[in-house]
């Protein structure tokens, strides 16, 4: 009997050992790239957002898609769609291409326009929301605009005049969990910076003039690490775009030597491991990469179309939706 019982104790303590050793931030640590899920297939997907109630919005074009594993409800508005934030109310965000900043409630929908409510433009190209519901937007172009900020009852418009900003034109917004705000500038190439901005408080994540070529995307882990690919779309030279991290406060170069090329605009996710997914293209089919912070792992080849990806999105249990330019939105279970 005694025997037995320590038998089944070390058994036990192995069990719960693998266990936790296959866990990371209680999600599995493994990365799965089953396709579990389709929507929208045919469509063009401009962005998809989530929250942690499992509200999931999509857009494409000037269509606008409330989800979740299945279509539920959808919208057709006036203009098209360049990006969706939940706020914590549930209520939605839009930004636009010509009908300026949407938001959509129980009530139906808002507009705030150069009209009413005085943006620089009509042109919304970013939009994120804090857990105090504010809401941020990038409302700019080149010397023009700068970073929204509404508190519900009133705007404000921080430029290179009235703020920290090098540059106008403000590229990507990212939030992370303790309610810190991060952009990126853009404008001039070589001149491209992250901000952090923590209540009134500014951080310049680097050299001032400016610290990359261009960005097109980056992503704030739950951790804090920043991802961010530097963008040479733009250049006439034979420079290769390049993966960065930020982590005990400086960048630094990730590693990619094992993995495709690093298509131009390439989108950059960070799930609730801290893993960074990473959309890419091969000879014949996208492709996802994904660096768990030592490694990377990458899809087969041929489980994605010969499409590129639009959007990356997480939802509340950690499921992968990436969206594509004429193939619709995929769904990997995680």
């Amino acid at each position: 009997m005694y025997k037995l019982t320590h038998f089944l104790i070390i058994a036990l303590l192995l069990t719960n050992s693998c266990t936790k050793d296959d866990l990371v931030n209680n999600y599995p640590a493994a990365v799965r790239f089953n396709i579990t899920g389709r929507l929208l297939e045919g469509k063009q997907i401009n962005c998809i957002a989530a929250d942690d109630k499992g509200n999931v919005f999509i857009a494409s074009g000037k269509e606008l898609y409330y989800a979740n594993n299945r279509i539920l409800k959808s919208y057709t508005l006036d203009f098209p769609v360049l990006d969706i934030a939940i706020a914590p109310d549930e209520t939605v965000w839009i930004g636009t291409n010509g009908g300026g900043l949407g938001h959509l409630d129980s009530k139906g929908f808002e507009w705030y326009t150069i009209a009413n409510a005085g943006l620089p433009r009509d042109y919304v190209r970013n939009v994120k929301t804090g857990k105090d519901g504010k809401v941020w937007f990038s409302c700019s172009a080149f010397n023009i605009g700068g970073l929204g900020v509404f508190d519900g009852n009133k705007f404000e418009f921080l430029t290179p005049e009235n703020s920290p900003l090098n540059q106008n034109m403000i590229n990507n917004i990212e939030i992370d969990q303790e309610g810190r705000v991060y952009i990126a500038t853009t404008g001039t190439v070589g001149r491209t910076n992250i901000y952090r901005i923590s209540d009134k408080s500014w951080d310049c994540l680097g050299d001032e003039k400016g610290t990359f070529y261009w960005i097109w995307s980056f992503t704030v882990s739950p951790s804090g690490i920043i991802y961010v690919v530097e963008d040479f779309s733009l250049s006439s030279s034979f420079n290769t775009n390049k993966l960065f991290e930020f982590n005990d406060n400086k960048w630094q170069r990730v590693e990619t030597n094992d993995i495709s090329r690093l298509g131009f605009f390439a989108k950059v996710k960070s799930d609730k491991r801290n893993y960074c997914w990473l959309a890419a293209s091969g000879d014949h089919s996208a492709i996802l990469h994904v660096y768990d912070g030592e490694s990377w792992k990458s899809s087969p080849e041929g489980i994605f179309p010969d499409d590129f990806f639009t959007a990356i999105e997480v939802d509340s249990n950690n499921n992968i939706w990436v969206g594509t330019y004429e193939n619709g939105v995929f769904i990997l279970n995680q």
